[in-house]
């Protein structure tokens, strides 16, 4: 990554800290985009370069995110099942980190109990969803159906939403593949 770049990718991420802040601490429909622009030093214009729309403020890592995802199966060791990699990939997401309990929280909170965040973080879910679904096709041994592949990366998704919510976020997460991977057994 050249300079220029580098220096636009450090902008862009402290003009979306300072907007998730200011979204935590006074609430996402109390803070304007000029408010925003104006603490970050940037015009409004330079703003919506950066990010076309409110919501991309809070979900600056959305694309990083899918490509890790998707990498974590297409890029996995040989001998490393795609549920493995999968679990291993999603382990080491800073939701399971004991000492960011309180920001992680804060930042659920929002995305909550904001109407508008709510419905975007759901349209980000359904498109990663699709996403590990066409890898999946691509990458198991076995031939899956598009319904089957999808079923499948809704589980897994969802696997990892519930368990952020649990009381100990990655015995849950492990719990939960661990159904994934060997069936429920009544």
């Amino acid at each position: 990554m050249g300079l220029r770049e580098l220096k636009k990718a450090k902008t862009r991420k402290m003009i979306s800290d300072l907007a998730t802040g200011l979204f935590m601490e006074k609430g996402y429909d109390q803070v304007t985009t000029a408010e925003i622009a104006r603490l970050a030093e940037v015009s409004v214009p330079t703003l919506f370069k950066y990010f076309p729309s409110k919501e991309t403020l809070v979900f600056d890592e959305e694309d990083e995110r899918e490509e890790k995802l998707i990498a974590a199966v297409t890029d996995r060791k040989e001998g490393v099942t795609i549920l493995d990699a999968l679990l291993e990939h999603f382990s080491s997401y800073t939701v399971f980190d004991a000492s960011k309990k309180k920001h992680v929280a804060a930042f659920k909170k929002l995305i909550y109990n904001t109407p508008d965040l709510y419905v975007y973080a759901k349209q980000i879910w359904t498109r990663y969803e699709k996403s590990l679904a066409v890898t999946l096709q691509q990458e198991t041994k076995h031939q899956l159906e598009q319904v089957e592949a999808e079923a499948i990366a809704h589980f897994i998704l969802d696997a990892f939403h519930r368990s952020k919510s649990a009381d100990d976020p990655k015995a849950s997460l492990y719990a939960l593949f661990n159904i994934i991977k060997n069936g429920w057994k009544e």
